[in-house]
């Protein structure tokens, strides 16, 4: 976390944390030039991954999880919710 995330509400810390999430699995991609996060173009390709790394995290009672009581269908929920919020795609390829 970092240095202002006292700041933020629980909703928007697990936000931030699902889409670091996706990030670390591919599910997620940033522009390296603008480093707006979008959807992979694949990204059902990595939806598996990113379930295996979620129950890892689970598994090894990760600090994030705390947030999401521990329980995997949430985070899977979450991290797709914040999917669907991503912009379709990023103007600088353009």
């Amino acid at each position: 976390m970092a240095l202002f995330d006292f700041l933020l509400s629980d909703q928007m810390k697990r936000e931030k944390i699902a889409k670091e999430i996706g990030l670390k699995t591919g599910l997620f991609v940033a522009c390296p030039i603008c480093r707006d996060v979008t959807e992979a173009p694949n990204h059902e390709a990595f939806r598996e991954q990113t379930e295996v790394y979620v129950r890892t995290l689970l598994e090894k009672r990760d600090e994030q999880t705390r947030l999401f009581d521990n329980d995997e269908t949430e985070m899977i929920r979450t991290i797709a919710e914040v999917g669907k919020k991503l912009p379709y795609n990023c103007m600088c390829h353009i």
